[in-house]
């Protein structure tokens, strides 16, 4: 059975302090989301340089954040 993953938001900046906020803000949202959820976990994926996606995922414990690269 495939892990159950909803993609909530993609954050593209070029701007470091852009990046910074938006993330923060994107990450703020999906933790109530999760709150509501009470089973998934948020992931942070950096799809390159200055392109992210938020995703709640069942393969993220509940209460955690994760992040990782796509190389």
């Amino acid at each position: 059975m495939t892990p159950r993953t909803e993609l909530l938001a993609t954050v593209t900046t070029t701007s470091r302090a852009t990046m910074d906020h938006d993330l923060n803000m994107a990450v703020h949202a999906a933790m109530q989301r999760a709150i509501i959820d009470g089973r998934r976990g948020i992931l942070v994926t950096q799809l390159d340089h200055g392109s992210f996606a938020i995703e709640l995922t069942e393969e993220v414990p509940y209460g955690y954040t994760y992040e990782k690269r796509n190389s």
